[in-house]
Formats: structure tokens, C-alpha cells, sequence
């Protein structure tokens, strides 16, 4: 493990909800994002450290920097660019990231990490260089040491949550089940700091027992990790519970190596004699103050504000929206995530604001950036993915199949009425005199739809005007197969003005 300094510098942090030296004179944030919840990091360096110029924690998340992702990456580049100086990756687990495949999207500009059409990891090139921390769940130290083979220097550190109190994680071995199995955790945490190339973290929660919690972080710590994030409620306990500041205190004494706090973004604290939310940068500088910390981990807050990373203050709603949206059109974001966010952004205001209401009943990207008038961005984005794409259609010479890859949101069937691709594609064959479109299967030789056995997705061609298409986005279910391969074959024919409004998002 590169050499690390003896005592970690403090910072402010923000950290997944499921999702370090010289004492500098800025606060640097960072970002975690949990599957639907993006979060990030706030670190506060300060002036008096000593600093390490080897390859370390220490170099990675102290290098001076200006600016101080799914909805994963775009998320933390959003953060990024609102002042955080490292992010995280959602929790993914350890099999998972093993089942994937590594491309380059040069589209994009990303690096992905996809099984099948979906994208498991993605990873912006320029932007996140050094920068973006893969958070895993694992419960094995040979699965783990995988993934920091596979991954080698995409990300800037690899970080384990054995935090996680949800049922996925704790019936998996994983998250804060590990908090009572010292073996493994070692097992774990010296494979990975074995077989990383880049700084290996973790984080934890504090043990029923505050000794237990204090012989649990130094036990870690001589594993080799480079940094520590501490939740200070149990594994039992959830937000409405207090955060046992003076226990994370302690561990910050116990230790030598950076100390994350974790703090909810939404958490409230006592200020002045009164309770109150974190709601603004100074704010979480007082709980690093309070804590001793390194670093402070925030959740939940950066969701509906992610310009809580800014020193100069919380962006109105308004624009927090917009600029999200802005950023959604340049990375192609897909209508679930980009709804979800705006919605979340949006609160109780979705229910009275006009531009809400409008977001709720949107059936496409296309239709929230209207709600705001972000339409022309929207377009603009489009043309130029457009154009480097070129051709959309991608004929595979030995079988004939020409594949178009695209779909589109389930909810805008709902509104189609009786022009849904598949009904505008029978009437263009009517018109034509043509036989009436097949669907069938790829490869399986029963009729319909293949059901593919790494993600059990279903995909769908259909046979008209003696050709064959295609759409290799698998779908939930077989009708959407069958309307996916039909908006495929309309966009091939040129006959996609046969359907009124916006319907497709691209594969990217």
C-alpha cells in the first residue's frame, strides 16, 4: 500500500444513503449515488498537514483542484461541477460488476461497464479522472480482488460498504453484516488493498458498544485501508434517530487515518440551543467541527439540492432543475431516471407548480425538458449525438438482420391511443398491400420473443416487406419487445413520421 500520512487532515463529506495534507483553505464535496439516491462528499481541508506527493489516499483526494452517475455519473458530474471534489459511484455489488463487459463509449465520452444494453457502471472519462470512487458490496475477499482487477485505474479508490442495514445487503452477507465478522473483514479488506492499484477504503457504523465500535475501526485500520467513513447510528436505527456524534469522535481519536462522519443531509442536529437541517454548507463544516473528523458524509440533501456543494449557497428550485435537465439532454439520460430526479427535486411543488404538474404527466424526456423549456436543448443534444452516431441503422451482412437500437418509456403506450408502433406498422403494410408484420423470436425456435439469460430481458424482431428488425434493448415484457421492434422497423423504413410525438431514446 503507497505510503499515507500519519494523521488524517479534516474534510466534510457526503455519502450514499443505501448509496483527507496540508489543511487547505477550501471545502471540497464529494458524491455518492445509491441506485434512485445520489449523494456526495463535502471535505474541508485544512492548513497545517504535512502532505504525501506518492501515489496514495492521500494524493487522491488531496491533489489541488479548481473545482473543489444511468443518472449515477450524470449526477456526480453535476456535483463536480458545483464544487465536489471527488464522487462516488452507487453501491454496486461485487458479482455484478463482474458480470459486466467494459467499453468505451466515444459518443459519450465514457467509459462503460454494461451487461447486455444495461449500463452497469459508467464512468465519464475526462471529467471524472481521478475523481470518481467505485463504492462496492461484497462478501468475499476473492470477489472483491476481481473487481479491483477488472476496474484497475478507471476509478481514483475503491471503497467497501459495510454499512448497509437494507435486507439485500444483510441476507447477502454484505453491508453492516459484516460489522460482527472480523475475519472477513480482514479477509476482504487485505485482498483488496493486496490487489488495488488505487486506495482502498471503507465504512461502518457504530457497534451497540462504543469499545466494540473502537476496537472494530483499528482493527481496520491495520488491515491497510487508506480512510474510514463512520455512520454514527446503529445498524438498527434509521434517520428520524439521533447521530451519535461524541462516538464518532472517538474513533477519530482511536485511529491514524482519515475518518469520514457521516451525516444526513436531512439529519437534524442541535444549533444554538435549537434542532434544526442541514441545510447549507457552513453547516456541515460545524458538524466536521463537532465530530473532529476528516471529513463529513452527507445524504438525502444533495438529491433535491445538489448545489448544496456550492460555497456561494442552495441554488433556487428553479434553477436546480434546469441545470440538472441541461445536463440530462448532454449524457442522454433515460426518461425513469431523469423523471425520478426532477420529481425529487420538485417536492410538494410538483403538486402545485405548473411545470410539476406538467413533469408528472410527461411520457419522455422530451416532454419534462418542454415542462421547463429546455426543448431546444433537448434538440440540440439530440442532433449532435446524431451526428456522430451517423448511420442509425446497423445491418449485420451474414444474417440480414438490421438493427435499430431503440425504445421507449411503457407509459407512452398509455397515451397513444391507437397509433402505437405496432398499430402504425400494420397500417403501412395495409396501405402497401404487404403481408402483415411477424414477430418472433432471434434464436430460440418458438415463436415470439427470446428471453435473454443474462438479464432475463426480452428482445423481439420482426419480419415486413421482406426484411428483418431489430431493437437489442431488452424490454420487461413481450409486448414492449414487439412495440420496440416495430418502432425499430418504422425508423429503418423511413416511416417514423407515421407516429405522432417523441417516442424513442437512443441506446448510447
Amino acid at each position: 500500500m503507497p505510503k499515507l500520512i500519519s494523521r488524517c487532515p479534516p474534510y466534510l463529506i457526503f455519502v450514499p444513503f443505501t448509496i483527507f495534507s496540508k489543511y487547505l483553505r477550501h471545502v471540497r464535496v464529494f458524491v455518492f449515488q445509491n441506485e434512485l439516491h445520489c449523494f456526495g462528499f463535502f471535505v474541508l481541508h485544512r492548513e497545517d498537514l504535512s502532505r504525501t506527493h506518492g501515489q496514495g489516499w492521500t494524493d487522491t483526494f488531496e491533489n489541488d483542484r479548481k473545482d473543489s452517475m444511468t443518472v449515477a455519473s450524470l449526477f456526480r458530474v453535476l456535483s463536480l461541477d458545483y464544487g465536489a471534489d471527488l464522487v462516488y459511484t452507487e453501491e454496486i455489488v461485487d458479482q455484478k460488476l463482474l458480470s459486466a463487459t467494459r467499453k468505451e463509449n466515444h459518443i459519450l465520452g465514457t467509459i462503460d461497464y454494461c451487461i447486455e444494453d444495461d449500463v452497469v457502471l459508467r464512468i465519464a472519462s475526462e471529467r471524472e479522472r481521478g475523481k470518481v470512487v467505485l463504492q462496492i458490496g461484497t462478501n468475499n475477499g476473492e470477489s472483491a480482488a476481481k473487481v479491483a482487477a477488472m476496474v484497475g485505474t478507471d476509478v481514483a479508490a475503491i471503497d467497501v460498504n459495510m454499512g448497509c442495514p437494507k435486507p439485500f445487503s444483510i441476507q447477502g452477507g454484505m453491508g453492516a453484516a459484516l460489522l460482527t465478522q472480523t475475519d472477513r473483514v480482514k479477509e476482504i479488506l487485505s485482498s483488496l488493498v493486496a490487489t488495488s492499484q488505487v486506495p482502498v477504503s471503507c465504512k461502518i457504523r457504530v457497534l451497540d458498544d462504543p469499545s466494540s465500535t473502537i476496537a472494530l475501526a483499528q482493527f481496520i485500520e491495520r488491515t491497510g485501508v487508506a480512510a474510514m467513513g463512520v455512520h454514527g447510528r446503529r445498524r438498527s436505527e434509521r434517520p428520524g434517530d439521533s447521530n451519535r456524534e461524541e462516538e464518532i469522535r472517538e474513533v477519530v481519536r482511536a485511529v491514524g487515518i482519515p475518518v469520514i462522519a457521516n451525516v444526513y443531509g436531512d439529519d437534524p442536529y442541535t444549533l444554538s440551543g435549537g434542532s434544526t437541517e442541514m441545510e447549507t454548507h457552513e453547516e456541515l463544516l460545524a458538524f466536521r467541527e463537532r465530530t473532529g473528523a476528516s471529513s463529513v458524509m452527507v445524504a438525502r440533501k444533495a438529491l433535491s439540492n445538489p448545489s448544496i456543494f456550492r460555497k456561494e449557497g442552495i441554488y433556487s428550485m428553479d434553477t436546480e432543475i434546469k441545470n440538472f435537465l441541461q445536463r440530462a439532454c448532454e449524457w442522454d439520460e433515460n426518461y425513469t431516471m431523469t423523471k425520478y430526479v426532477v420529481q425529487r427535486m420538485l417536492g410538494g411543488e410538483q403538486e402545485h407548480d405548473p411545470r410539476g404538474k406538467a413533469t408528472v404527466q410527461a411520457g419522455s424526456v422530451v416532454e419534462i425538458c418542454r415542462a421547463w423549456e429546455m426543448e431546444d436543448k433537448y434538440e440540440e443534444c439530440r442532433a449532435a449525438r446524431q451526428s456522430k452516431r451517423g448511420d442509425r441503422v446497423e445491418k449485420d451482412e451474414t444474417t440480414g438482420v438490421e438493427y435499430v437500437d431503440v425504445t421507449f418509456p411503457m407509459k407512452r403506450l398509455r397515451t397513444a391511443h391507437s397509433n402505437s408502433p405496432r398499430c402504425a406498422l400494420f397500417k403501412l403494410c395495409e396501405e402497401n398491400k404487404e403481408e402483415k408484420p411477424i414477430y418472433e423470436c432471434v434464436s430460440i425456435p418458438f415463436p415470439l420473443q427470446r428471453q435473454r439469460d443474462s438479464d432475463r430481458r426480452y428482445e423481439a424482431e420482426v419480419r415486413v416487406f421482406k426484411r428483418t428488425f431489430l431493437s437489442r434493448i431488452g424490454q420487461t415484457n413481450k409486448k414492449m419487445a414487439e412495440q420496440v421492434a416495430a418502432l425499430a422497423a418504422l425508423i429503418a423504413l423511413n416511416e417514423r413520421g407515421r407516429l405522432d410525438g417523441e417516442w424513442e431514446e437512443l441506446c448510447e
